[in-house]
């Protein structure tokens, strides 16, 4: 009982922090004193707090323990490398932090403090309630946690329906994923774990001096596959045994847990490559005007790229009035200053009427997968 109520005083102290922190010190201004005095202070003293506190054991057994910390740190590392290649395909911006020593060092304490309260906290409140219902405190303290970790503005302007599904797709999501991992990681391993995950996250958000410039949709795919891939690693490392549920779990369970996570990932995965959200998506073939080349049913991977990109030669798909075209550029054409495209069906005589403009381009074709838009076809046809 003493445990559980130091969780609620946790509890009530990080909302009491999480109010000051986003409506009392703005009000009193956004000086240097507020943002990398008094919050570091505020994160110091939680941090002192809960050191004081009677130590919770985590659910992990003693090796598991010492080897989460090192499968956090590598699964916060592939992390970062799928943000780097993802970057590669939408590009890089420049870090808006300082890099000169002192600024380091105080973003260090500033980030740093905050990282090891919130992980000190999330693993004293998960290892004090998750004796039963584990399944259901992991997912509440997740989605506490997510709430934590964004900013109280950004709550507020969410009126309008593609700002709601941006905000989801780009930030909550991700983070909420990311989130439900440092849980599993705290409630395993403790805080250290959790620490090593996000830390490496942190680190390299807070000081590489060039960071991706992703779109909302491959962050939220990148930020939703990658921690659930990590929850599996965790989960294959501890035996195949989370421990959740009254620890009691058998094999069969845990395998369709296993089961359902991967679906889900596939899931996403699909949805995301179907809705474009990637920097590449599926179109059919929907008549016979780039035979042989292209042919009726045929199902093709769309590059979104840049229409000074095109040569001659090039397949590219663009929207002509309601309709999405499928055809080769067979002469590029310049007219004061404006680029057209020509554009011609291999198996048409002609080319077509009205040039390209790079407006109407949507992307190049990069691959053909021969008949598997039978089934698109077969479902427009009602």
């Amino acid at each position: 009982m003493e445990t559980r109520r130091a969780a609620y005083i946790i509890l009530g102290l990080l909302a009491a922090i999480y109010l000051v922190v986003n409506l009392a010190l703005p009000r009193i201004g956004h000086g240097f004193i507020t943002t990398y005095v008094v919050q570091p202070i505020i994160w110091g003293g939680l941090i002192f707090f809960i050191l004081r506190l009677p130590r919770l054991q985590p659910a992990g057994k003693w090796q598991l323990r010492q080897d989460l910390p090192k499968l956090a740190l590598m699964i916060g590392g592939f992390q970062v490398f799928c943000l780097v290649i993802g970057g590669l395909f939408c590009g890089f911006g420049k870090s808006p932090y300082s890099f000169t020593p002192q600024g380091i060092l105080i973003n260090l304490i500033f980030a740093g403090t905050a990282l090891v309260a919130m992980e000190l906290s999330r693993a004293y409140i998960i290892n004090s309630f998750s004796k039963r219902h584990t399944i259901l405190i992991l997912a509440v303290v997740a989605v506490l946690f997510t709430m934590l970790s964004l900013p109280l503005g950004r709550f507020m302007g969410l009126g309008e329906p593609l700002a709601a599904v941006t905000f989801l797709g780009g930030d909550g999501i991700p983070l909420l994923a990311e989130n439900l991992l440092a849980c599993l990681l705290a409630f395993l391993g403790g805080p250290m774990a959790a620490i090593a995950y996000r830390g490496v996250l942190e680190a390299f958000e807070w000081f590489c001096p060039i960071l991706p410039d992703l779109s909302w949709g491959i962050k939220a795919l990148l930020g939703t596959i990658v921690p659930a891939v990590g929850f599996l690693a965790v989960q294959s490392l501890s035996s195949g045994r989370l421990r959740i549920a009254r620890r009691e779990r058998r094999v069969r369970g845990e395998s369709s847990i296993v089961a359902w996570t991967v679906a889900g990932i596939a899931g996403l995965a699909l949805l995301w490559f179907s809705l474009g959200l990637l920097p590449f998506y599926p179109s059919t073939v929907a008549g016979g005007s780039m035979s042989p080349a292209l042919n009726l049913g045929d199902m093709v991977i769309v590059a979104k790229t840049s229409p000074d990109t095109i040569k001659e030669s090039d397949i590219i798909e663009f929207r002509q009035g309601e309709m999405m075209v499928i055809h080769r550029v067979i002469e590029i054409r310049e007219t004061e200053g404006s680029k057209f495209f020509i554009t011609k069906g291999d198996a048409n005589d002609n080319p077509d009427i009205a040039p390209v403009s790079p407006e109407q381009v949507k992307g190049r074709v990069m691959l053909n997968v021969p008949r598997l838009g039978w089934v698109t076809l077969f479902f427009r046809s009602g």
